[in-house]
């Protein structure tokens, strides 16, 4: 299978690039307009066709397009890929709101073409690792659910897109990672309600403390925090449970690994260990490390090929990336 890239930022070069390589897919066109980029797409990926315009990149003989530009072309981009006939993932969010996310996934189907979006968070360590204790039961009962991304940057960067433009062009962490955080708390828990938002911009960009509450159908309350101005950043996830409360203080290593250059070979890591977080359950004075699963980015896309070849449905559904939408934009209007 043969995919083309469009962007080559932070996301298409360290997650999209490697995972589809990890996944036995060839990545065989790149489009970066920057000399920079298009030089380190070169380094990257010598044998790779490096074109200038979305245009170019769907003439090529491509199985799959990947969008990873900027926030704001998105949809353009995938509609160009969709128009050409190739199936299109889509790097989150995959629209600015519900109605422009609502738009392309009606587009796609009013033409019979394939478009997911690209919620890798799904396939953390943490994530994996909490499915499994719910499916054992190990929690007992839960009814609530923490998770954050905390850092602290008190300065903007003037370099960073995401961090200075506003939300009518895709920046801003209730786009950026408040769209992990929703996607991995349905995903755990199941459909929810709104019950609060907290949008704030602290250093005078783009929001960069955001605070949303959700309801879930289930019965589980999440409590989800993304901020950029946080000095003491809380552990990554607690879950309580009648029986404990499972704890993860850090990420696993899946994004610095690929930062450095490594690559999942054969659809999973080579080292289980070394992309499995550190987990713990506290019931008062007992404690105890519990088993983790080990994370895997690369399985998006081996799902992404098995749909594309054998005609399954792609690992992220519509409906699924919909919900996710719908709250981000109750967040702006109850915020």
């Amino acid at each position: 299978m043969r995919a083309g890239i469009v962007g080559f930022g932070l996301a298409g070069r360290y997650f999209h690039a490697p995972n589809l390589v990890g996944a036995g897919i060839e990545v065989s066109a790149i489009c970066a307009r920057s000399l920079e980029k298009r030089g380190l797409a070169h380094d990257d990926f010598p044998q790779a066709t490096i074109v200038n315009s979305i245009e170019e990149l769907v003439a090529e003989d491509l199985d799959l397009v990947v969008v990873a530009s900027t926030n704001d072309v998105h949809v353009e981009h995938a509609r160009a890929a969709l128009d050409a006939g190739i199936p299109v993932v889509v790097d989150k969010p995959l629209g600015r709101n519900y109605s422009e996310t609502r738009e392309l996934f009606y587009y796609a189907e009013s033409i019979g073409g394939k478009v997911t979006v690209f919620f890798n968070r799904l396939w953390d360590s943490d994530t994996l690792t909490i499915k499994s204790a719910i499916a054992q039961g190990d929690l007992g009962a839960i009814f609530r659910y923490e998770s954050r991304f905390e850092r602290y940057r008190p300065e903007l960067n003037p370099a960073a897109w995401r961090e200075q433009r506003d939300e009518s062009f895709g920046g801003g962490l209730l786009l950026d990672l408040q769209t992990h955080l929703i996607s991995i708390a349905l995903h755990l828990f199941g459909d929810a309600e709104l019950s609060y938002a907290s949008i704030k911009s602290i250093r005078g960009g783009a929001d960069d403390d955001v605070v949303l509450a959700l309801k879930h159908r289930s019965g589980v309350d999440s409590y989800l925090m993304a901020s950029a101005v946080t000095g003491a950043p809380g552990p990554r996830i607690r879950l309580h449970g009648l029986a404990g409360t499972l704890e993860v203080k850090e990420l696993d290593h899946q994004e610095s690994l690929l930062r450095k250059g490594y690559r999942p070979e054969n659809g999973r890591w080579a080292d289980p260990k070394s992309v499995s977080s550190e987990v713990r359950i506290t019931a008062g004075e007992r404690s105890f490390s519990y088993p983790s699963q080990p994370g895997n980015y690369a399985q998006f896309y081996c799902d992404v090929r098995d749909a594309i070849e054998l005609g399954g449905p792609l690992p992220i559904s519509h409906q699924f990336a919909l919900d996710v939408a719908r709250i981000i934009d109750q967040a702006r209007e109850l915020s």
